[in-house]
């Protein structure tokens, strides 16, 4: 279990590593654009074989990572920087704790433990299984943990709440691969399966059966390409709605088991302590949540009509409605979604900002008529110990001059 003295520590911790995700952000950015050669027939064609964004163009991830430590960090979306709700594929979230492993796909497999058999399958056979495609997001158990601070964090919304991204992921059904015949007899037989990465570290983790067997599926392209190596190329799980350190990255194996095997990366971390002092583990599904994007920290508005925009998910249910106050909450008015009835959506707000202080917020309701909680109601129900899983509110300051802020 989690002690106050750990979490403390941890906080410190994040702070610290942003100073050396800041050097690496700024270094960072004139390694990437130094790094791209354009080649002979590229210049004489005016074509490129990959494209890439205009140089007048600069959205980056913020890297957060000790040097010391390589390999073991997050990078953020900057989505409060994009617009309509699919990350492109730079742009998705990391978080890696051994590494990126890089496969080649010539020598990839992928083992299937039941009972004393082993099923092995190749890239090219699982490529020839029927194919399955789900736009869904992908959200790490500890992002927007900084909310969990007594003192709001004054950084923008991307450093906040960015491990987070939204693509559309196309790969095979696990209910699909699991229809070959060695495999289909023992299903009744076993409980939970433990899927194991390829990473240095033998990533593990163990899920429900029933559970994931009816969701859950075997990423093979991302938005439409190979998935890359950052997100696990060349076979990534997909659990849509659950936390993401059930998506297992680089998949070696499948083994199906009759109880969880409590590995460090379900006990140690993405477990929450209760002020009961009960510990809450295997959270699983991610509760709703809805975040403004725009206004929000780092950006100013002027006086006059504004388009207030920002996201809404939900990992059990659907985006029934989202709602906006302008007035800290004493009241609430619809927002526009972008779709109707899906896990996740854009939602937009015109107001007219007369140059008054205000602060603004959103909270989302879904299928289930569950309404995003405040924060103050959420951490009354979490208490100050837990550090994953924040679902409550999050709300901007905007002053008179139109400078946005952080605010509880």
């Amino acid at each position: 279990m989690f002690s106050k003295g750990k979490i403390t520590n941890n906080k410190r911790i994040f702070f610290k590593f942003s100073f050396f995700g800041f050097l690496a952000f700024i270094f960072g950015n004139k390694k990437v654009l130094s790094n791209y050669k354009v080649s002979d027939f590229e210049k004489n064609t005016g074509f490129r074989n990959y494209g890439i964004p205009s140089k007048f163009e600069k959205i980056f991830r913020w890297i957060i990572s000790n040097p010391i430590t390589k390999g073991n960090g997050v990078s953020y979306t900057p989505l409060s920087k994009l617009h309509g709700s699919i990350i492109p594929n730079g742009l998705h979230f990391e978080r890696h704790h051994y590494g990126v492993k890089e496969i080649n796909p010539k020598n990839y497999y992928l083992v299937i433990e039941v009972g004393q058999k082993k099923i092995q399958f190749n890239l090219d056979q699982l490529k020839k299984i029927k194919k399955f495609s789900l736009k869904t997001f992908i959200e790490c158990g500890g992002n927007s943990n900084v909310m969990y601070n007594k003192k709001p964090l004054q950084s923008g919304a991307d450093l906040i709440h960015g491990l987070f991204s939204i693509s559309e992921w196309t790969g095979v059904k696990l209910s699909k691969l699991f229809e070959h015949n060695k495999i289909k007899t023992y299903l009744k037989s076993f409980k939970w399966l433990e899927f194991t990465s390829f990473d240095k570290g033998s990533y593990n983790i163990s899920l429900p059966l029933k559970n994931v067997i009816k969701n859950g599926f075997l990423a093979l392209y991302q938005n439409g390409e190979p998935i890359r190596p950052e997100q696990g190329y060349p076979v990534r799980l997909i659990i849509p709605g659950w936390e993401g350190s059930t998506h297992v990255k680089w998949l070696k194996k499948i083994t199906f088991r009759n109880s969880p095997v409590f590995s460090r990366n379900e006990t140690s971390r993405y477990t929450d302590l209760l002020p009961s002092g009960k510990s809450v583990q295997y959270s699983f599904l991610m509760a709703s949540k809805s975040l403004i994007l725009s206004p929000s920290p780092g950006q100013q508005i002027i006086p006059g009509k504004n388009i207030i925009t920002g996201l809404a998910w939900s990992g059990s249910s659907y985006i029934k409605s989202v709602e906006i106050t302008v007035d800290g909450g004493q009241s609430w008015f619809n927002a526009k979604l972008d779709e109707k009835k899906k896990a996740v959506v854009r939602f937009n707000f015109e107001y007219n900002w007369e140059g008054n202080e205000i602060v603004i917020s959103s909270r989302c309701k879904d299928g289930k008529n569950k309404i995003q909680p405040s924060r103050i109601n959420f951490l009354r129900k979490m208490g100050s110990n837990a550090y994953y899983h924040y679902s409550g509110r999050t709300s901007w300051r905007i002053d008179s001059n139109g400078n946005v802020s952080h605010t509880y």
